[in-house]
Parts: structure tokens; C-alpha cells; sequence
């Protein structure tokens, strides 16, 4: 039997004890430093059993010994080929019968009929017919009930082996640092790799060697349960305990109740959460007294990255539901609700709590032996941020190269306050503010009949637009629509309400040449009020503008190049993260190079570069060098 304790932080603990059976010592146990242990015991029906703690008082009750069943062991030495599997029944004629499965990832490896006649019986089952990682060994009855479970780990040591190379055995602060990159599987054999790296200052964040990998995550982690201390120990090398650690991890973390029956009766239970394709937004529409409103409409229009419109019905209790939405940062965008009779006044309401898959355990409190490291990082930070700011060339100044500006005036038919992107255009119309162009229902009325050359008809989100020109007067080529400068469908200005169009303009004949082809047919765009003028918050009347955060768009990893003279290299570089590349891939031959600058402080720099090779096998590797001034 094993154990595992842990303290209050979730960290294991080492801890002593006996084992009792009616009051009377009849063994003891003794835990490494991870909090497990291992003792044996043959319990015996009508016994009580416990487990006493020393030099804490602690007694805890063992559960009380069946009078039948089957034991599984197993023996998975590091120097054998096979694995060796043990069934031992309490009697002969309870189960005669047992079938043996092995298992990997969902994957069967190997299977056995094993007969119990004499109480107990041996297996063995090569290595070879698993792949790397959690197997599991499950023993069913005839009827393919599940009995008893075993998980062991297979480890072929058949990583991607991933080799660092420097061109210099030491370097000085700022000096440039080639690395050598090279991809191969056990056998020597060039693997083309995807692989993502970091260089660390060890002064600033210290090297844990037993920190998790991707090696560790995809063979180990991601399978057991629970907050896992230390998964690195178990592939380091230098660690000679970590196989029989690991093997105390299958026992005592690995155990999971079994779900075979109600597998094999259908009742597999439905997924809680749906695959997540963007971000979900939930709301309520509601009457103007707040009361909820079902079987309204409510449409969304957003115009970043990309132009896009919906529209969802709302159901009991005014609830409705965008899914797989796709915006970015702090991104505005409209939402227009409609009752399900009529243009009454209506509200909506967003809720801003959606739920989202949790951590199955608590997260872990810092230990206190980290409070040194975090002090130290603390305050490298916060020198970092004075000479950012000490040195900050770019806030208030910046120097432009020459420039030649040219123009022509425009006589402005009406006022005009969107974005001039592409100038003023061929005419131009103010709607903001005449209520003879706001109450208007599309927002393509307002150009109907209103500007010479453009003809437009039609209804609902059927329109039929042309602009006086050589390439649309005579064909069904439409005109390119904008709305605020981004080109959209003209099918999905149906879901812009015409109250929030501050003006539109229209391009045609040469005005249509900033366009290139695109203008080919005539140009014609809709730039809705300044955000000054309508309120952003998560609700909104009819419609209106709502500010939501968004996915974070990607930035550039910050990385200087001292191979030049420049102003700003003037700044000391104090950087804890030397290096980040994200995407490193290897070649046919396994080889990659890779070139950074150090910075300015005397340390170790800590590479680590983890990946996975092109037919999906894992590999890490660290490497460090010195930086010292000489």
C-alpha cells in the first residue's frame, strides 16, 4: 500500500508512522521528501486497522478489509523488457476467470485471459506494446465488470533529444550569442522540430531543475489529478530515485474510481462546457420597465478585426447568447434589440459573468522559503522601472523626416466629421442631427435619391446599389461600401441603426482612384458618432455602443541589437528575460541557429528550449553560459 501526505501549502511532507492492526504495531512507514511511502500489508477480514502518525499524536483509520477480492501488483523494473504482472484471489472458486487489459491514452496495447484455479497467477507483457507514459492495467470479470486497476509508467527514454551549442564558451555584457540548435531522436536520427526558447538571468529568476516540461506535461501530468509538486523530478536524470518516486505518484495520485460500467451502459456523462471557438456573450433584453422579453431579436455588429453581424432571438426570461465571437482588446461595438411586434423601446442588459472551466483544487500558496527570491525580483523590477523611465527618449519628442504635403480645396456641401482616411470624397452628408435623415430605418435610404449619379433600391438586406461611372452604370457590379474606413458586406448594414451614423460620403468618377481597383465601381461609406457621444457601458437602449476586452493581441518580444550605435543603447539593460522565441523550427537535418544580445549584468543565462519534433514527440533541453565583464 501507499501514501501521500501533505501540508497545508499542498506541498508533500515527510512523515513516520506505524501500522496498527487491533492496537498492536505490525509495521511502519517512512516518506520521501515529495510526502510519499510505501508499506505492505495482508489484511485479514474482522481486523481494524490504523495508521499512527509519530511525534504528532495522529491516529487514522484504515478502511475496513473485505472478506474476498483480487489483489493487482505489478513489477516494472528499469532493467527488464517486460512487465510483470501479479492476480491473487482470497478463493479459488469466486473468480475463476479474469481478463487483463492494458491501456494507454485510450489506446489498447495488450490483452490476457488469466486463470485464478490456484488463487494466483503471473503475466508478463513486454515494454514494447506501449508507447511512452500512463498505461493502465484493469482487470474485469466475465461479465466486464472492472475489479481492480493498476497504472504504471512506461518510459522508453525515445524523447526528442535536443542539443545547445554556443559559439563562445563565455561572453561580455552586450557581446552577441550564436546558438546552435540541433533535433534527433534516440537513434542519432535528424527529427525536424517546432521548438520555442527562453534565456533567463539566473540572478533575477532562479533555475529550478524540477520545474515542468512539456516532456513531463503530455506523459504525466495532464493525466492524474490535482495540484502536481515537482513533476520535473521524475525525468531528471541526476534524481536516482525517480523511478520508484514516480511509481509511488501511479499509486497515490494515479488512482481514479472506475467509469467502465456506466461506459459500457452508455450513461457517459455530457460535457459541461462546449469546445470553446471565440468568446461567448450573454445578455437579457427587457421592456423599458425592466421586464424581460421573449422571442425579441438582438443584432451585434462589430467592425475589428473584421466586419461582422448577428442576429439571435431571445428566449425565456429575455436571455440570449452570442457564441465564437471574435474581437480584440478594448473593442466597441453595437448592439441593437428590437421586441418581437413592433419598435418599442427596449433595454439590454449584458451579463459580464460567463462561466468558464475551473481548476479542479485550490491553487497553492507561495512556501516560504520562496519569500527571498520574490524580494530580490521585486526589486530588479523595480529598478528596471527607473531607468525605464530615467531614459524614456520617446514621450514627448519625435523627429520626422521630410515630408511634402499636397492638396486641393474641397467646397464642403455639408459638414462632415468622420475619418478622412481617404479625404474628402465626392460628396459628402451630414445625418447626425436632422431628424429628417435619424428616422430613417437603413441606412442606405439616406443615400437614395440624395446624391446625383446614385442609384439605389431595394428592401430588408436586398439592395441593389449603382454608381455613375464606366464600370458600374452599365453592369451589376456593386460599389465597395465602408463603414468607418473598413470594407464590409453590404448585406450587414441592415444591423448599423441609422441613429448612430454621424455621415456618409461618396466616391466616384477619379475621387475613386485612392481605391485602386476596389473603387473600380464606385465607393460609398458610413462613419457612425464619436464614442464622446454615446454611451459606452454594458447596456444599452434600442442600441447602442458597448466596450468589452477582447482577445490580447500579439506584440513583439522586445529585443535589442548592440551591433549598431544608437541613442537609445544608451539606456543600461538590466532585462531578466535576455531572449524569447516563441517558433524556432528545425530543418531536414534537425539544425537551427539562433542570434541575441546579452545585456549588461554579470550572470548566468539560462537557455531552455522545449518542443515537440513533427510527428508529435516531446523534448526539452537546458544549457547555460557565463556573462562577465572582462
Amino acid at each position: 500500500m501507499a501514501v501521500k501526505a501533505t501540508g497545508p501549502d499542498g506541498l508533500g511532507r515527510q512523515i513516520q508512522g506505524e501500522i496498527l492492526e487491533d492496537g498492536i504495531k505490525i509495521g511502519d512507514f517512512k516518506n520521501n521528501h515529495l510526502g510519499m511511502g510505501i508499506f505492505g500489508l495482508l489484511p485479514k477480514s474482522g481486523k481494524v486497522y490504523q495508521a499512527k502518525i509519530l511525534n504528532t499524536g495522529l491516529i487514522l483509520e484504515l478502511p475496513l478489509a473485505l472478506p474476498e477480492g483480487i489483489v493487482l501488483s505489478e513489477t516494472n523494473s528499469p532493467t527488464s523488457p517486460d512487465i510483470l504482472v501479479k492476480v491473487q484471489t482470497s478463493t479459488p472458486s469466486q473468480i475463476p476467470t479474469i481478463h487483463l487489459v492494458a491501456q494507454t491514452r485510450g489506446l489498447i496495447c495488450a490483452t490476457s485471459t488469466v486463470e485464478l484455479s490456484n488463487r494466483i497467477a503471473f503475466v508478463r507483457i513486454p515494454k514494447k506494446e506501449f508507447p511512452s507514459g500512463i498505461a493502465q492495467l484493469t482487470a474485469f470479470d466475465s461479465n466486464g465488470i472492472p475489479l481492480a486497476e493498476r497504472l504504471i509508467f512506461i518510459n522508453h527514454q525515445d524523447h526528442l533529444q535536443i542539443s545547445i551549442s554556443t559559439d563562445k564558451s563565455s561572453y561580455a555584457p552586450r557581446e552577441p550569442v550564436v546558438l546552435s540548435i540541433e533535433t534527433k531522436n534516440k537513434d542519432g536520427v535528424p527529427l525536424p522540430a517546432n521548438l520555442s526558447l527562453s534565456a533567463l538571468d539566473e540572478g533575477q529568476i532562479p533555475y529550478d531543475s524540477n520545474q515542468p516540461t512539456i516532456h513531463s506535461y503530455l506523459l504525466m501530468s495532464s493525466e492524474l489529478k490535482g495540484y502536481l509538486e515537482s513533476p520535473g523530478y521524475y525525468f531528471n536524470p541526476e534524481n536516482k530515485d525517480r523511478e520508484e518516486a514516480l511509481d509511488l505518484l501511479m499509486m497515490t495520485q494515479g488512482w481514479r474510481r472506475f467509469t467502465f460500467r456506466e461506459a459500457l451502459n452508455n450513461e457517459l456523462p455530457k460535457p459541461i462546457y462546449s469546445p470553446e471557438k471565440g468568446i461567448s456573450m450573454k445578455g437579457r433584453l427587457l421592456d423599458k420597465n425592466n421586464n424581460p422579453l421573449e422571442g425579441g431579436s438582438v443584432s451585434y455588429l462589430s467592425l475589428y478585426p473584421i466586419a461582422e453581424s448577428r442576429t439571435v432571438i431571445s428566449e425565456t426570461g429575455g436571455q440570449f447568447e452570442f457564441r465564437d465571437l471574435l474581437y480584440f482588446d478594448s473593442t466597441e461595438f453595437t448592439l441593437k434589440g428590437k421586441p418581437k411586434n413592433g419598435n418599442a423601446l427596449v433595454n439590454i442588459k449584458i451579463e459580464n459573468t460567463y462561466e468558464s472551466p475551473r481548476l479542479g483544487f485550490g491553487t497553492r500558496l507561495l512556501a516560504g522559503g520562496s519569500f527571498e527570491m520574490e524580494e530580490r525580483f521585486i526589486s530588479k523590477a523595480a529598478e528596471r522601472k527607473r531607468i525605464d523611465q530615467a531614459f524614456d527618449f520617446t514621450s514627448s519628442e519625435l523627429e520626422l523626416s521630410e515630408v511634402e504635403v499636397k492638396g486641393k480645396r474641397i467646397t464642403k456641401t455639408e459638414e462632415y466629421r468622420g475619418p478622412r482616411v481617404y479625404g474628402g470624397g465626392t460628396t459628402m452628408v451630414k445625418v447626425a442631427g436632422k431628424s429628417e435623415l435619424e428616422n430613417l430605418f437603413h441606412p442606405l435610404e439616406l443615400v437614395q435619391g440624395r446624391v446625383a449619379g446614385v442609384q439605389v433600391s431595394g428592401s430588408g438586406i436586398n439592395w441593389d446599389i449603382k454608381i455613375q461611372g464606366a464600370n458600374s452604370i452599365n453592369s451589376n457590379l456593386e460599389p465597395l461600401i465602408l463603414l468607418n474606413d473598413i470594407p464590409i458586406d453590404a448585406k450587414q448594414l441592415h444591423t448599423l441603426p441609422v441613429q448612430e451614423i454621424e455621415s456618409f460620403v461618396v466616391w466616384k468618377g477619379p475621387d475613386t482612384a485612392i481605391f485602386g481597383a476596389r473603387g473600380a465601381n464606385g465607393v460609398i461609406g458610413f462613419y457612425t458618432k464619436k464614442s464622446n457621444e454615446t454611451p459606452r457601458s454594458n447596456s444599452a437602449n434600442n442600441h447602442g455602443f458597448i466596450r468589452r476586452k477582447g482577445y490580447q493581441i500579439e506584440r513583439e518580444f522586445y529585443a535589442p541589437k548592440y551591433d549598431t550605435d544608437e541613442v537609445l543603447h544608451s539606456k543600461p539593460d538590466h532585462r531578466a528575460t535576455i531572449f524569447w522565441a516563441p517558433m524556432i523550427q528545425t530543418d531536414a537535418t534537425g539544425k537551427a541557429t539562433v542570434r541575441f544580445f546579452n545585456a549588461d549584468l554579470n550572470s548566468t543565462i539560462r537557455i531552455k528550449i522545449e518542443g515537440l519534433s513533427l510527428n508529435g514527440i516531446p523534448g526539452h533541453s537546458d544549457f547555460h553560459y557565463q556573462v562577465e565583464k572582462k
